[in-house]
């Protein structure tokens, strides 16, 4: 264990870190600063999935540092907590048993699929981010590669996911209401977007 690698961030090392809902909440400590306790917010949602430092904040002041790390956990908590307030129903996660179960093999493009709950964070796993409209990739239409990118219906979020963390495709029955009016949404945006890149050419 003492050959692992410290995390760092510029010159500061990474002591605690707290990671909830769309951001990471990070303290770092460098002795030889003016500042000496770091901190800030990382964050991952690029299309490399890099690490982007956010609001980096330097104190020389231990407890000070530590309170403004803890405020913003907590500010994390209740922006989570606000953001799943939206969704007022039943939110135990899908099983295979929901699912018209996935060969692999076969293109899942255009469908909606169910995320396996457990490949997400532990404050998104319920049904509401397990449903991905799947719209490309080589995983999606059944190739040699994992790559399946679709669309969340609870967000809206363009992203990526694996072929292998695919339950399967969720059986029409069980798709509840909210979906059924996020799939419309979505693909109401995706046929404006169509026809306005028509309108251009």
């Amino acid at each position: 264990m003492e050959n692992e690698e410290k995390r760092m961030i510029s010159t500061y090392e990474v002591t605690q870190s707290i990671h909830i809902g769309r951001r990471e909440v990070v303290f770092g400590i460098d002795g030889k600063e003016e500042y000496p306790y770091l901190v800030c917010y990382c964050t991952y949602d690029n299309p490399l999935s890099a690490e982007w430092v956010e609001d980096a904040v330097g104190s020389d002041d231990y407890l000070e540092a530590m309170q403004i790390f803890t405020d913003r956990v907590q500010e994390q908590i209740e922006s989570v907590r606000a953001e799943q307030e939206q969704f007022k129903f039943d939110m135990t996660p899908f099983t295979i048993d929901d699912c018209i179960p996935d060969d692999k093999g076969g293109s899942i493009v255009g469908k909606v699929v169910v995320i396996n709950a457990e490949v997400n964070r532990h404050e998104y796993r319920h049904c509401a981010y397990q449903l991905v409209l799947a719209d490309g990739g080589n995983g999606a239409r059944g190739g040699r590669g994992q790559a399946v990118f679709g669309t969340s219906l609870a967000d809206g979020k363009h992203a990526r996911w694996e072929r292998c963390d695919v339950l399967g495709e969720l059986k029409p029955e069980k798709m509840p209401e909210w979906a059924k009016e996020a799939l419309a949404r979505i693909k109401a945006q995706e046929r404006e977007k169509k026809s306005k890149s028509r309108e251009e050419r």
